[in-house]
């Protein structure tokens, strides 16, 4: 029968994977698009996959080469090697340096490491372009696609995604330091999202061909995102700087970053200490 336009096909009870198909026949195959949790199966945490499903989001990408093989990549920088090794750990796979690139990418194609990490990731990416990387993945290995989950405060998504396209900074405006946490993606409904669980501002900028960026300036929007912070992991090397957000005010406070100030040595030693967390 016809299910929103996809032909539903009877599933075995013994949850058997259909063989690979060849990239000519995957074209004529639909897979039926789920809601339910009851279709996920997995040996991951739930914290894990929201978390990696942030990172694919942004850094990642699931594919479907010509032979009909599946296979995930994820690209970082070389001070993220220690988050690829993570993932390493967790879904197996292979990382190698980029050849004349400073970046290090992962890969995992096997076939059953990759019906996992489907069953792992399914209903917590959201991301335009990697959804419909997911859809045709999801159709080779005969699986439902679970369209994605509301995202709530508690989501670990918003830990991966910040670990692929997030920065936190402090610029000098008027005279005065401004710490801002930003999020910045090519397509507004991805950075959507940020806006509506945690507030702040999306901007358009229009360099680099355009893209919007998400970004939160005020005390309490950042302390709001400090607090999500103490409640979920983040790996990468940038998201460090959370843990110096509440020395950071103590400074201004006391307005250590005057040069007049009897504190401007503290605040010069936290600058330090800021800046050497991004080499």
């Amino acid at each position: 029968m016809f299910i929103s336009g996809f032909l539903v096909k009877p599933r075995s009870s013994k949850n058997r994977v259909s063989k690979t198909q060849s990239a000519g026949n995957q074209r004529h195959k639909s897979s039926l698009v789920g809601t339910s949790e009851t279709t996920r199966a997995t040996t991951y945490p739930k914290s894990f996959c929201e978390w990696l499903a942030g990172i694919l989001d942004g850094d990642g990408t699931i594919q479907v080469s010509k032979q009909g093989y599946t296979s995930l990549e994820i690209t970082m920088g070389l001070e993220d090697l220690p988050l690829l090794r993570y993932i390493q750990h967790m879904l197996g796979g292979s990382i190698k340096m980029r050849s004349g690139a400073k970046a290090y990418r992962y890969r995992l194609h096997n076939q059953l490491g990759m019906i996992k990490l489907m069953n792992c990731i399914n209903g917590h990416v959201r991301h335009s372009a990697r959804l419909l990387q997911l859809h045709r993945v999801c159709q080779v290995h005969d699986i439902p696609v679970i369209l994605p989950i509301t995202l709530d405060a508690q989501s670990n998504w918003f830990a991966g995604s910040f670990d692929a396209d997030g920065t936190i900074c402090i610029a000098m405006k008027h005279q005065l330091p401004q710490l801002s946490i930003r999020v910045t993606n090519k397509l507004l409904q991805d950075v959507e999202s940020y806006k509506v669980v945690f507030g702040g501002n999306i901007y358009f900028d229009s360099s680099k061909n355009g893209y919007y960026q998400w970004s939160v300036q005020s005390r309490k929007d950042v302390i709001m995102m400090l607090d999500y912070f103490k409640s979920s992991t983040f790996r990468s090397h940038k998201s460090r700087r959370f843990f110096l957000i509440e020395e950071y005010y103590s400074l201004y406070d006391l307005k250590a970053f005057k040069p007049d100030s009897i504190h401007h040595k503290a605040w010069l030693a936290f600058l330090d200490k800021w800046n050497k967390l991004m080499i």
